[in-house]
Formats: structure tokens, sequence, C-alpha cells
């Protein structure tokens, strides 16, 4: 099946505890990490499923899918309506809870920016879980992205924290797994590289995605918020010319055969 074609037919049938406005946030981010996966019916590891919209996903799009997570039992009826086996794990602490040689590919999005460790002990145990010749599909924020830098530069000029007050007061009283809502750093692609070779896989892919870009340019939404609309179109040319100062990065590595 077609990958939008795929998409656009969860959107319509996805269930409420699924997120409809998550789906809609992070549409672009799932339709680049299905082109990176093999074929279905592969099995897949997701790490990280809640709020389990990309589990729907996959699961719709006839992949094999278990899980870890650090709050398995808040969505524990999904995973049973899904059929999907999502355990506990805290990576910076715990290895992987899966046996070795098991899986065709392992899913990394939006996680590895949140370990408070190295990622390097969790990527050696994503390598273990695979397969020989599996595939391990990262995506992240673009420390580079061409809006956060602008941001950055005007909390220079500006004199302002990085981060408001607020934000360092919610920061401050997380506690337990919760700190890992808040992202303890943000990767280069250099990085990523380097990580995923040290870890040994072969790095396969190195995409440079307009993920967030896309979201909100609608043609529909133009005549309701022109300028929002405009403001986000004239972002996404501009790191359309310049791809690596774009929003997200998405890389994949492969386990040697």
């Amino acid at each position: 099946m077609n990958i939008n074609t795929l998409l656009d037919e969860y959107r319509r049938t996805m269930p409420a505890a699924a997120k409809p406005e998550y789906f809609r946030l992070h549409r672009y981010r799932f339709r680049d990490l299905l082109r990176a996966l093999p074929p279905a019916p592969a099995h897949i590891l997701e790490i990280g499923t809640t709020p389990g919209t990309f589990t729907g996903i996959l699961r719709q799009a006839g992949y094999t899918v278990a899980g870890v997570d650090l709050f398995p039992d808040t969505r524990a009826d999904l995973w049973r309506a899904l059929d999907v086996d999502v355990r506990f794990c805290n990576l910076d602490e715990q290895p992987i809870p899966f046996d070795a040689n098991t899986f065709d590919a392992v899913v990394f999005s939006e996680v590895i920016e949140h370990l408070a460790g190295s990622p390097l002990k969790p990527l050696a145990e994503m390598q273990r879980v695979l397969k020989p010749g599996g595939r391990v599909v990262i995506s992240t924020p673009n420390q580079l992205y061409f809006k956060s830098r602008m941001k950055t530069l005007g909390d220079v000029v500006l004199g302002r924290p990085f981060e408001s007050f607020n934000e360092f007061e919610r920061a401050m009283q997380l506690d337990g797994p919760q700190r890992y809502y808040n992202h303890s750093r943000l990767y280069t692609m250099r990085e990523l590289r380097w990580m995923l070779e040290q870890a040994g896989f072969r790095v396969a892919l190195e995409h440079f995605g307009d993920a967030w870009e896309r979201v909100g340019v609608e043609p529909r939404r133009l005549l309701r918020h022109p300028l929002r609309v405009l403001t986000k179109s004239a972002l996404w040319m501009l790191t359309s010319a310049f791809p690596r100062t774009r929003s997200m990065l998405l890389i994949v590595g492969r386990k040697p055969e």
C-alpha cells in the first residue's frame, strides 16, 4: 500500500486513545520512518511506544510489533487491542528485555534526545536484539535546525535565558521516569553517525527531514491563519534550500551480517 494512502486510512479510523492531534503534528515523521523500514511483515521493536499512534500505524501496515516504554501500563488496553507486547524498560539503566537476534528493525524515534546518559550502551543493546542484517531507524530533532538557532541568537541578543522560568521550574520538579519528559541534549548528524559506528553498526542512510516545517502549511489553513502559514512556508522554503538546517535528523544503521 502507498504510504500516504496508509496514513490517510489510519487517520480516518484511528482510536481517540491514539491522539488525533498528535498524529497531525507527527504525520510527516511517521511517513519518513515507514520509508526507512523493511517491508511488512517484518518484526519491529518500537522503543518508546507512548502514545501508541505509530504503533497503530505499524500494525495497520502489517508489521509484527513489540515495544518497550517507561509507562507501559498507562495504555495497556490499547496494547492488548493492537496485539503488541509492550514491556517496561529504562534504557539508561536496564538491558532491553528481549532475546538476541529477534527483530528485523528497531524504531528509535524522538527518544535519543531524552536519554540522561550516553546512548552508546542502549545502541549496543539494540544491535544485540536485531537479527544479522537488521536495521535501527533513528529520528531526532536537529541541533542545527534554523528556527532553533535563530531563537538562540535572539535570546543572546536580547539577554533572555535559553528557557523560561516556568520551563525551569517544571523541569526541576520532575522525578523518576518523569524526568525523561525533558530533552537532555540534541545531536548533529555527525554525532549520530559516530555513535552508530561506535556501537558496531554500518550507516546505511542519512536523511535531513522537514517533518516539522510541513505541519501547518496546508492550503486549507491559509484563509484562517494567513500570516502563520506564510511565515511557516518561508521557513520551509529556506530549509529546503539548505537541507542541513532542516528540523529532523533520520539515520539508519545496519547490523553486520
